[in-house]
């Protein structure tokens, strides 16, 4: 059996164009890294809260406009995640191995949230569930790209004391 290691979460979808499928007929596995978008589906974050590490912080994903453009794709996580009595991280965990190709390596820090991503994986979605949360990151529009270089700046200096 092989694996293939990418970043895949509702947010990053890519691997489903081709590189999913093939592993699917083939009987390879997609390791998924970043299932939770670095934590952005985990419902924590928004334009109040942003994330205060470094790496999260320099993350276009985010971005204030980006944390409110995916509001509502962390509103249908938590629609969905009250039906299971789970959490959107869960929720966002168990979509992605919905999948029989798809394991997911999620980061934890902390023994709860290992075993809070642990449990994920005796979620089953219903084909509704699953639908709606595809449907919400298909109207995920996050500012990417050149776009992105001046809002980040503007961003890290607005947060330095004394500016």
């Amino acid at each position: 059996m092989l694996s293939n290691q990418v970043s895949y979460s509702l947010v990053d979808r890519s691997p489903e164009r081709d590189l999913i499928p093939f592993a699917e007929s083939d009987g390879h596995v997609v390791i998924a890294y970043s299932p939770l978008a670095q934590g952005l589906l985990s419902g924590r974050y928004d334009r109040v809260s942003r994330p205060r590490n470094r790496v999260r912080a320099a993350n276009p994903l985010f971005l204030p406009e980006n944390l409110e453009r995916a509001e509502p794709l962390i509103a249908a996580l938590r629609e969905v995640a009250e039906a299971h009595a789970a959490t959107p991280a869960q929720i966002a965990l168990a979509w992605v191995i919905h999948s029989p190709a798809v394991a997911a390596i999620p980061g934890a820090s902390s023994v709860a949230q290992l075993e809070s991503n642990v449990s994920a994986a005796e979620i089953e979605l219903t084909s509704d569930e699953y639908q709606a949360l595809r449907g919400a990151a298909d109207r995920f529009r996050p500012i990417t790209g050149p776009a992105v270089l001046p809002r980040l700046a503007r961003a890290r200096f607005r947060r330095q004391p004394g500016r």
